[in-house]
């Protein structure tokens, strides 16, 4: 039995717009989509098992275990793990074939190592810090002593090399070019030492807005799930939402003046006020910043909420909406009627990002596909 609390899932709305995507795209250019922290609150083996059959070349995920986790859901395509591997952790990278990001010589190593023991071979990417001091070859010189190394390594392949822009969404692009040609710089010496590695930088928003950087491969993330990482850009493209995030209305009172809503008596009524109570809160990840900022979609209008988000209810005033009843459906995050609440509006309220917004949704929200 479903909570009345639950996301819907659009799926097909993230094949369009993977292909709004791939439309910018050079000829022969790879897709690889990125679904790590649970295809940012979307659901991980679904989403993935569902873009391995509608455009993704590549899988990405932040660590080994999230892509153990696909390789167990049936999952076959490259995937690629885009966050730092510990020791510890390459004994299952290399047994479910996955491929490691690697940006020291330490690692390169360890990594031999284990895959000798394992009688594998193991492709792997090289990671370059360009600027956004993360993780990644920040001097040329520690790139060159990993790739001396490699004819010492036979176990393992060097199948590809990265980076990260910082501020690629933004209008101003002299910083995002002045990474991809530091990149370009690692990439020449890479190529001068004998290797031709896929090369990929471009994240959402150079793969939306800088076609000269997309190298052999863009990184879709949260373009893919249907928003302009920037939140509101100059430019539109036909990006859309994949998730809605419903609940129904639980319980119907009148309050007088003076009354008080939820904890801490942040709301007080100046006059008779017809409440909601719905059955979510910040336990589902909605969150406590929301109160007093936030609205909801009954009927197609707009319910402001009253008073703090309780960890499993919030309330939201409904004096002027008609014909309210009990179990009448709320959008959190979607569209109703003529409205729609997207994630980037609720970002704002809260003071956050579209991203944030997404993958905060709890596991005890039932996700719900539909095609």
């Amino acid at each position: 039995m479903l909570r009345a609390t639950n996301t819907e899932i659009q799926l097909n709305n993230i094949a369009h717009n993977i292909s709004v995507i791939k439309a910018l795209q050079k000829p022969g250019t790879k897709y690889l989509a990125v679904v790590k922290a649970n295809a940012y609150g979307h659901g991980i083996e679904e989403v993935a098992r569902f873009v391995q059959k509608h455009g993704a070349d590549c899988l990405g995920v932040a660590i080994a275990e999230e892509g153990a986790r696909l390789r167990a859901a049936g999952v076959t395509i490259p995937i690629l793990i885009l966050g730092a591997s510990m020791d510890t952790h390459l004994s299952c990278i290399v047994e479910n074939d996955l491929i490691p990001t690697v940006f020291s010589t330490h690692t390169l190593q360890e990594l031999q190592n284990t895959a000798a023991r394992l009688g594998k071979l193991c492709r792997f990417h090289f990671k370059i810090d360009t600027g956004m001091n993360r993780i990644g070859f920040k001097r040329t010189e520690d790139f060159r002593e990993a790739l001396h190394l490699l004819p010492d390594c036979p176990n393992l392949v060097f199948d590809g090399m990265f980076t990260h822009f910082a501020v690629s969404e933004l209008a101003d692009h002299s910083f995002t070019l002045e990474q991809g040609k530091r990149f370009l710089e690692y990439a020449n010496i890479a190529h001068e030492a004998g290797y031709a590695p896929l090369l990929h930088a471009a994240n959402s928003g150079a793969a939306l807005a800088l076609p000269e950087l997309q190298f052999g491969m863009v990184r879709g993330g949260i373009a893919m799930y249907g928003y302009h990482p920037i939140g509101h850009p100059v430019e539109t493209f036909d990006l859309r939402p994949a998730l809605s995030w419903k609940t129904n209305i639980v319980h119907i009172k009148q309050i007088e003046a003076g009354e008080s809503v939820s904890y801490g008596r942040r709301f007080i009524a100046e006059k008779p006020t017809l409440v909601a109570t719905l059955p979510v809160g910040y336990g589902d990840g909605y969150k406590r910043s929301l109160t007093g900022r936030a609205e909801v979609l009954i009927h197609g209008k707009r319910a402001p909420l009253l008073g703090t988000v309780c960890m499993d209810q919030v309330m939201c005033d409904v004096t002027d909406i008609e014909n309210v009843q009990i179990g009448d459906e709320v959008v959190l995050l979607g569209a109703q009627g003529n409205d729609a609440i997207t994630a980037d509006e609720i970002a704002d309220w809260a003071d956050t990002i579209s991203y944030e917004i997404l993958l905060s949704i709890s596991d005890r929200v039932p996700r719900i596909y539909l095609r």
